[in-house]
């Protein structure tokens, strides 16, 4: 196994670890908040109020917007990056393999079967293809949405007091 799948692996794990352990933990929080709750009505006291969220703001979107955005456009230098750092040359044993497999194939001389590999090694990149970059344009639109979304909202130029709910 490559080193570099060991790493993404690692990157995979404590991703998925980090995930669980929050849900995980919000799903406690709430269990304990309907215990509260429960035991309250049982011994038939005041029930606790419910917590109060944060109050809502048009802003948020400026937020998404704004990481979203941000994360796709470093995805996009990122995978550009790597795939321009990839490139890299056929070895010669790869080469003069895949020269006496095309002599055979084509009934050629191995020279002429030289020239053919070469040629197709000049013109054909080896590595991450840069295309692949463009796969951060998907959280860069998502971003793009919140921040016209943000934009074009017209609650946005509400007072404070009336923007909250």
């Amino acid at each position: 196994m490559p080193p570099e799948a060991g790493v993404v692996f690692i990157l995979i794990l404590s991703v998925l670890t980090v995930t669980i352990a929050t849900l995980y933990l919000r799903h406690r929080t709430q269990q304990m908040l309907h215990q509260e709750r429960m035991t309250a009505i049982e011994k038939g006291t005041a029930v606790p109020p419910a917590p109060m969220g944060k109050p809502w703001s048009t802003r948020v979107y400026l937020l998404r917007g704004l990481i979203w955005s941000f994360t796709g456009a470093a995805l996009i230098v990122c995978l550009l990056g790597v795939a321009w750092s990839d490139r890299r040359p056929e070895s010669a044993e790869s080469m003069a393999w895949s020269a006496k497999h095309v002599s055979e194939t084509l009934d050629i001389s191995m020279e002429q079967a030289r020239q053919i590999v070469e040629k197709d090694q000049a013109t054909h990149a080896h590595g991450m293809p840069p295309a692949l970059s463009l796969l951060g344009l998907i959280p860069f639109s998502i971003g793009l949405a919140y921040l016209v979304f943000y934009y074009s909202d017209p609650s946005r130029k509400l007072p404070p007091s009336e923007n909250q709910l």
